[in-house]
């Protein structure tokens, strides 16, 4: 059985070998992007823009301005350390707690 499989897969190659690469078909001759050569059901579509992921991406950026320039101060006023650290530090722990509080988005229930 392997050995009619490996003359079967011999005369295959030697076949491909006399056809010129473009004559085969290959992807490169048609331009097609890797993505294309995936099966339908395992390309990604981008995905639109919601409305609401683009209110809460501008919440976020908003959010994140406002924690810059709060860390961007007390950097520039406090000169110790281990004070600016724990502050980056709170601010990357709050920003959940923030964003529910200030934003309003708690779990719909």
């Amino acid at each position: 059985m392997s050995k009619e499989r490996a003359r079967r897969r011999a005369e295959r190659e030697a076949v491909q070998s006399r056809v010129p690469a473009a004559a085969r078909g290959g992807a490169k001759r048609r331009g097609r992007s890797p993505l294309r050569a995936l099966p339908a059901n395992k390309r990604r579509r981008p995905r639109a823009d919601s409305i609401l992921r683009a209110r809460r991406r501008r919440q976020d950026v908003a959010l994140l301005a406002v924690l810059l320039v709060l860390n961007a101060l007390l950097w520039t006023q406090v000169p110790a350390w281990s004070l600016r650290a724990t502050a980056a530090v709170l601010s990357l722990l709050a920003w959940p707690v923030l964003v529910i509080l200030v934003f309003d988005r708690r779990p719909s229930s």
